[in-house]
C-alpha cells in the first residue's frame, strides 16, 4: 500500500511504523493536514484535519464505480454541520484553513485516525468496529461540481 502524507514523498509498501509516524506528523501544530493509504486497485482510507479535529474517509472501488464512507461517532445533541480545516496550500484560503464541511458526529480525534488508517493498512478494508456513514452521493455531487458536470449518475455493478 502507498502512504501519501501532505508535503512528504509518498511511501510505497508502507508499514505500521510509517503510519504511526504520519499520524504523529499530522498531530503537530503546523504539521501536514492530510494522509492517504491506497492500494493498487484505488481503494483507500484517508484522514484530514488540524487542531485535534479530523475527518476519516474510505473509498471502495468496483470497476468504474465506488462507494465512499465517513467515520461517524455518537454525540450528544443535534448532529448539525461542522467544519474541519486542512491543506497547507490552497488557492482560495490561508494555510491550514481550507474548510471541509462535515457533520458534528464525523469529527474524530487523532487516536481514531491512527486506529482506522492502521487497520486499513493491515486489512485493506474499513475497520468494522467503527461506524461508517455512506456518503457516496455527497462525493458524487462534489466531484460533479468540481468538474462542472450538470448530471450526476451513480455507477453500480451491472447484471450478470
Amino acid at each position: 500500500m502507498r502512504l501519501t502524507l501532505e508535503g512528504f514523498p509518498d511511501i510505497l509498501n508502507a508499514t505500521r511504523s510509517d503510519v504511526t509516524h504520519a499520524v504523529l506528523q499530522m498531530w503537530r501544530p503546523n504539521g501536514p493536514t492530510f494522509m492517504i493509504i491506497e492500494d493498487d486497485d484505488g481503494n483507500y482510507a484517508q484522514a484530514a484535519g488540524t487542531d485535534q479535529r479530523y475527518v476519516i474517509e474510505s473509498r471502495s472501488v468496483f470497476g468504474e464505480g465506488f462507494q465512499h464512507f465517513r467515520v461517524c461517532q455518537p454525540i450528544a445533541g443535534p448532529d448539525g454541520p461542522d467544519v474541519v480545516y486542512h491543506r497547507q496550500k490552497c488557492s482560495r484560503h490561508p494555510p491550514r484553513r481550507c474548510p471541509l464541511t462535515v457533520r458534528r458526529s464525523e469529527v474524530c480525534d487523532i487516536d481514531t485516525v491512527d486506529f482506522a488508517l492502521a487497520a486499513f493498512l493491515a486489512t485493506g478494508e474499513r475497520v468494522a468496529s467503527l461506524q461508517w456513514r455512506d456518503v457516496t452521493q455527497e462525493s458524487l455531487e462534489e466531484e460533479s461540481r468540481r468538474r462542472g458536470d450538470d448530471e450526476i449518475t451513480p455507477i453500480r455493478p451491472g447484471p450478470k
